[in-house]
């Protein structure tokens, strides 16, 4: 009976497919009393996964393989040494049967799921220290590589670049643009902490997409990124006297769709200037959402998110203490920002306060291209800029803090901007305006709809709004306070000789009294009409009188004097 149940759990072993590991088993198996059998009839449940890396040592100081496939056979052998031509990358160059891995294992687990068709590669727990890139993707790229860890408890640490330029941990793509590589699944990393400090040479990124080993060519159908943690700590891991260098972005290039949630950056390099966290260029549609960017780290100009050309979606993400939010740039007329439940950091004051380390200086920067964007339901203020750009960008149900806005033109396009705020909350405190538009030599349109726009100050007479010449300017169904501090409404810095200007059907609430619609000192020849206002205290129209008002179309306005 014992020999008959021997040979039952031999046969279940050989079911399961286990391989070299049955071997070590059934030895263990024929060397010892059977247990009392089982009828379950049904082979023991397979690994979640088709590849297993792990640290060469156990968690009580064992040996142990780097790399073992779920049915047992070890790719890589505790002395780090490729023993299974599995492990092998299907590319010449990359590693070799006998050598030795400078990938911490990864490298060979990626080789060995390409080899089988694709699966599951699992990473232990534990400090990983890859001295190369690992390449991810190769020829048609039919099969799917997911790579997961254990979360922040899997750390891959960013080598140190012996090189002359930037680098990277690992490049996905696909040599040609091979047209099974474009209906191909995209690769999965998820549950993997980077962490930059190690490097003294240029910079590494985490990942980068596109053809950057030998062949070159597209990535196909983009990359999923899922619980990625990437940490730019301020001290080298062994001199906690120096900064490491800065961290290379991690490029999305040449790709059909990119999609990252639940990424997490937290950055404290002083050494980051320059810098950019996620740059997506060339995607067709990228979509960042449940994130979370923040940097301590202030000095230089560091950017949370960078786009070129192509959709661009961003979702409930805070970005805390960057220079620029979000830098859009080089884009073509097809390309879409969309923000959505997004907080860009902006002031805070009270219980809340940090300093000024957590302020973001310009939410949005669009260089040399044009965005449509839709921001909603968000939180954002600092400097919407325009370099050589065409933007419309609207601004809905959100918080919006002492914003200035800035379209510049030095080359060609002119800058052209219509900035739409509808359904928010507008308010500040401090001095200065609430709404800021500055001279730039540029086309500029400034839409406020049915807004509650309100600022005070410790002292001071300011204005809230504060334009020059535009070509639209439209204030309409806003509820206005002027808070302490504040005892002008709209200001001219130019006088308006063009465009179109409409002030009508808001409410205005002075604080304090005398109270003025407008700065006055210019000349209003432009079309400048102010209607069916109703202004809650006596209000003059004028704080010094107008040089001229040829435009100025006043009618049914409660409690407004010339």
């Amino acid at each position: 009976m014992a020999g008959a149940n021997r040979r039952e759990a031999l046969r279940l072993l050989g079911a399961a497919g286990l391989g070299a590991l049955a071997g070590a088993l059934a030895a263990d198996l024929l060397a010892k009393p059977a247990p009392a059998a089982t009828t379950t009839g049904a082979p023991p449940p397979a690994p979640p996964y088709s590849v297993l890396v792990q640290t060469p040592t156990g968690p009580n100081g064992e040996p142990r393989p780097m790399v073992v496939s779920a049915d047992g056979e070890v790719i890589v052998d505790s002395n780090g040494r490729i023993v299974s031509d599995l492990g092998v990358y299907p590319a010449q160059g990359i590693n070799e049967l006998g050598g030795t891995t400078e990938t911490a294992g990864i490298q060979e687990a990626v080789a060995y799921v390409l080899n089988t068709g694709g699966g599951r590669i699992f990473i232990r727990r534990g400090d990983y220290y890859p001295s190369k890139v690992i390449h991810v993707g190769v020829l048609a790229r039919q099969a799917q590589v997911i790579i997961e860890g254990e979360g922040a408890a899997t750390r891959i640490h960013l080598y140190n670049n012996r090189g002359k330029g930037q680098a990277w941990a690992f490049t996905v793509g696909t040599p040609g643009n091979s047209p099974a590589a474009d209906q191909a699944p995209p690769p999965v990393f998820r549950g993997l902490a980077f962490v930059n400090d190690l490097n003294e040479g240029p910079p590494v990124g985490p990942i980068v997409t596109g053809g950057y080993y030998s062949g070159g060519g597209a990535v196909g159908n983009g990359v999923i990124l899922e619980d990625i943690t990437v940490v730019d700590p301020p001290a080298l891991a062994n001199n906690p006297s120096k900064a490491p260098s800065p961290i290379g972005w991690i490029w999305f290039n040449n790709s059909y769709g990119v999609r990252v949630r639940g990424f997490t950056y937290l950055g404290a390099n002083p050494n980051n200037a320059g810098t950019t966290v996620i740059l997506s260029d060339g995607v067709t549609f990228t979509e960042i959402s449940d994130s979370y960017f923040i940097n301590t780290a202030r000095g230089g100009k560091i950017t949370a998110i960078a786009s070129g050309t192509g959709t661009l979606q961003i979702s409930n993400v805070q970005i805390l203490g960057f220079d620029v939010g979000i830098n859009y740039g080089n884009t073509d007329s097809r390309s879409k920002l969309m923000v959505v439940n997004t907080v860009i950091g902006t002031e805070r004051g009270g219980v809340e306060a940090f300093g000024a380390q957590l302020y973001t200086s310009v939410p949005l920067y669009v260089d040399y291209g044009f965005v449509d964007a839709m921001i909603c339901c968000s939180r954002l203020g600092g400097v919407l800029r325009l370099l050589d750009s065409v933007g419309r960008i609207t601004i809905s149900n959100s918080e919006v803090h002492p914003l200035t806005v800035e379209a510049v033109t030095r080359g060609s396009p002119q800058s052209d901007l219509l900035l739409t705020i509808e359904g928010s909350r507008v308010r500040g405190q401090g001095s200065g305006p609430l709404l800021h538009v500055l001279p730039g030599g540029s086309s500029v349109r400034v839409r406020l709809i049915g807004n509650y726009m309100a600022k005070s100050a410790g002292e001071g007479q300011w204005s809230l709004i504060d334009i020059p010449d535009l070509e639209l300017f439209e204030a309409r169904g806003n509820y206005i306070e002027l808070g302490q501090g504040f005892d002008v409404v709209l200001s001219f810095s130019e006088s308006p000789a063009s465009g179109f200007y409409e002030f009508s059907d808001n409410v205005v609430a002075p604080s304090a009294q005398p109270a003025y619609l407008l700065n006055g000192g210019v000349s209003i020849s432009a079309p400048f009409i102010v209607r069916n206002n109703k202004f809650l205290s006596p209000t003059s129209l004028a704080k010094s009188p107008l040089t001229g008002a040829s435009g100025l179309a006043l009618s049914d306005n409660l409690n407004l004097s010339q």
